[in-house]
């Protein structure tokens, strides 16, 4: 009989979590049975789907709907009190009523204890402070299961009582694994492109830098508005700067910057389309302050497009020895300035060495047969 496998997060419907998840899920159904359980909520439009569309998938609202009259019945109180029409009612679970009378939290704890006992192994896909992280590790232990925990996002800290009941750690890079120092048990994994085919089939770049490419969530720590201002100040007026993405500051910004004509919006991409985005630009500018990749840059990597980057997650270790050496520091327009000034002075054949070793730097480490063998030898060695 296969070992079975649970892999737990707030996992919703787009983002890089999304589809690391549909992707390592995917890849360990190879040898095991697996299902994902999300503490969040999301719907059949997720991003997890996007490797197995009957990938086995569920949320803890779902369970508690299915075990809990009450809570069904509040869940769609709520759901039609909220208008939400082709919604999923047990996406209205976490309701004030459910929680403050009826012991939804308490009733969680419940079926996660429930949860656990069917499983082997628990792989977590989430930061250290997501919720039910505690109870879930703390769960795993008593019930003598094996957990592996896949840290997404910025590690911030080590306080937190979990961090030695954990039998591995997955990093997308060493900096921050060195966050976890206290633990002895860790791998680093990073990430691949999910579109790899088609990115790598983008030809080598062969031309001056004049299309720049902002790709992410709309949203404060991703350092948006701050690029867009720097960008404005050192552009002549050949530069264009696209920017991809959906987001809280979405409306704010395409209104601040509604009659630039350099900066072009381009909403949301889905991730099938992003080979077509990366054929139409020349250099990718990652903005952010947190992140543990992130993902955007893997795939500018794999379509061999020059990266500008703060020296933000896993970035300085994956442009090692690339040529691809354009970093700045957040909230430092002199260091933007610097490098942008030097990628826009690159010659064409310049611009074809980087562009060729960034996709070369790709298929030696982070493709996806690599890294899909290294999920598969860890878990291995965990579960045997």
């Amino acid at each position: 009989m296969k070992k079975r496998i649970l892999v737990f997060g707030p996992i919703g419907d787009y983002g890089g979590r999304e589809l690391e998840v549909g992707f390592i899920a995917e890849t360990l159904a190879i040898k095991y049975e697996v299902d994902v359980c999300s503490s969040g909520t999301f719907t059949t439009k997720s991003q997890l789907f996007k490797f197995n569309k009957n990938q086995k998938s569920f949320s803890l609202n779902n369970l508690l709907c299915d075990c809990f009259l009450i809570i069904k019945l509040l869940s769609i109180i709520s759901y039609l009190k909220n208008y939400r029409k082709g919604e999923v009612i047990s996406n209205f679970a976490n309701n004030s009523l459910a929680k403050k009378y009826f012991g939804y939290n308490e009733k969680r704890i419940r079926i996660l204890r429930k949860l656990v006992t069917e499983y082997d192994l628990i792989f977590i896909c989430a930061q250290l402070s997501s919720n039910l992280m505690n109870e879930i590790i703390r769960i795993s232990r008593e019930n003598n299961k094996k957990v592996l925990f896949r840290t997404t996002g910025e590690i911030k800290g080590s306080n937190f009582s979990f961090i030695k009941d954990v039998d591995c750690y997955v990093h997308h890079s060493m900096s921050n694994a060195n966050k976890l120092a206290d633990t002895k048990f860790y791998e680093i994994i990073d990430q691949s492109a999910f579109e790899e085919y088609n990115l790598l089939s983008i030809p080598f770049s062969e031309s001056e830098i004049k299309k720049f490419l902002i790709l992410s969530r709309l949203s404060t720590e991703k350092g948006i508005e701050q690029v867009i201002g720097y960008f404005l100040k050192v552009s002549s007026k050949s530069d264009i700067l696209y920017i991809a993405g959906d987001g809280v500051l979405k409306k704010q910004l395409e209104d601040k910057y509604k009659d630039y004509l350099n900066i072009i919006f381009i909403g949301f991409v889905k991730s099938s389309d992003i080979s077509n985005l990366f054929q139409t630009i020349d250099c990718l500018i990652i903005g952010s302050s947190e992140e543990s990749g992130p993902l955007v840059g893997i795939e500018s990597m794999c379509a061999g497009k020059i990266i500008i980057s703060t020296k933000v997650g896993a970035m300085q270790e994956r442009l090692e020895n690339t040529l691809n050496d354009y970093f700045y520091n957040y909230d430092d327009f002199e260091s933007f300035k610097e490098v942008f000034f030097k990628v826009k002075s690159l010659n064409i054949s310049q611009v074809r060495t980087i562009s060729l070793n960034l996709k070369e730097n790709y298929r030696k480490k982070y493709s996806q047969n690599i890294v899909r063998k290294k999920y598969i030898d860890l878990v291995n060695k965990i579960l045997e």
